[in-house]
């Protein structure tokens, strides 16, 4: 049976001519928000400015790719006739002068726990959720997921500008999600018993707000049978999310398969590859955790596909992904594309050229 997946996006609500995220007004608000399409919600997020795109359960890249495209392309005609633009960034390109955050107790608590932090979380992400049949074998996913999470974080990297200015980062999210208070590589756990323990001691400090405070670039999700990989910011066209779920997929339907432990590498060691990853994309070298050296970025993507390329051929991903593979050389992810449009024209020209793609498959 086909291994099922869903898919969470995050984006802002930006003013075309300024590139300013802009409060969701009510109005707009109660359009976005009431419509539903093939299964495909959309949601508010802590700030104003922000809106989250769910999907329904899918089995394929075609379901995926209708879902999102179909969902996209209803938020931004909404948008246009609000005179705003919806922005697929992993970081709003400025900050405004003040942070309007969304009503609601949740978002109130998190605001008052962390004021510092949630006035400048104007980040979004690419939310993966893969299905696992049960705890342990969310936990060897995890364990095989470990090593390849600055990879994905790379290949995902769409946020370079922060405040007004190129960062020098590739993903300046994955640098700026790192203030949580638990971020990054998760631990390897011997047990599913282990990962429940952990999580439960980590409640008890009193330094996280609930399981759902856990920042991990994947973690086993707390209300659903997922295990849910956060490595990629949010992404320009709908097809680059969906590459990136099916490769997540194969990786998953890898572990389940083989007897094989998965590489036990230091956290430490793994959170310093993330570091290079958010910092030079797919232009630098990883830390290949299984040879315990350092690759180019393009020997870690064949190491990858080496390990899940059979489960990508028995989905029939492998063409999908292999296409999305050759478009990081020419003409690059997202972080390359926008570094790109802003030499050409700033703000302006990087919110215009990333609506160009919003709603492309």
């Amino acid at each position: 049976m086909t291994r099922t997946f869903g898919i969470e996006e995050e984006f802002f609500l930006v003013d075309p001519e300024t590139a300013a995220p802009v409060p969701m007004a009510d109005e707009l608000s109660a359009q976005l928000l009431g419509l539903e399409l093939q299964g495909t919600t959309v949601h508010r997020e802590l700030l104003a400015s922000q809106l989250e795109i769910v999907t329904g359960i899918c089995t394929s890249a075609r379901e995926a790719v209708e879902a999102l495209v179909l969902r996209r392309a209803a938020i931004e005609r909404i948008c246009r006739e609000h005179q705003v633009l919806p922005f697929a960034s992993g970081t709003a390109l400025g900050l405004p002068s003040t942070t309007e955050f969304t009503k609601g107790q949740r978002y109130a608590t998190i605001h008052e726990f962390v004021p510092g932090i949630a006035r400048e979380h104007f980040i979004n992400g690419l939310h993966i959720h893969v299905h696992v049949p049960d705890a342990a074998a969310g936990v060897r996913a995890l364990n095989a997921l470990r090593g390849w999470l600055p990879l994905i974080a790379g290949m995902g990297a769409n946020s370079p500008i922060w405040n007004g200015e190129p960062t020098g980062f590739a993903s300046w999210r994955t640098v700026h999600y790192r203030r949580w208070s638990a971020a990054g590589i998760p631990p390897a756990f011997a047990t599913a018993q282990e990962y429940q323990q952990r999580i439960e001691d980590m409640i008890t400090s009193g330094a996280l707000l609930d399981p759902g405070h856990i920042g991990w670039f994947a973690r086993l999700s707390v209300n659903h049978p997922t295990i849910e990989v956060r490595a990629a910011d949010t992404q320009m066209a709908a097809g680059e999310s969906v590459a990136l779920a099916l490769l997540i997929r194969a990786i998953v339907d890898t572990a389940s398969a083989t007897q094989n432990p998965a590489s036990t590498a230091a956290s430490e060691v793994l959170d310093l590859g993330l570091w290079q990853a958010a910092k030079s994309g797919v232009e630098g070298t990883y830390f290949d955790s299984e040879a315990r050296t350092s690759v180019p970025a393009k020997a870690m993507i064949q190491r990858v596909l080496d390990y899940a390329g059979r489960q990508l051929q028995r989905n029939g991903d492998e063409q999908f992904v292999a296409d999305y593979l050759d478009s990081l050389a020419n003409p690059g992810n997202g972080a390359t594309r926008q570094l790109e449009s802003w030499n050409q024209g700033g703000a302006k020209q990087v919110v215009a050229d990333a609506a160009k793609l919003f709603a492309q498959a």
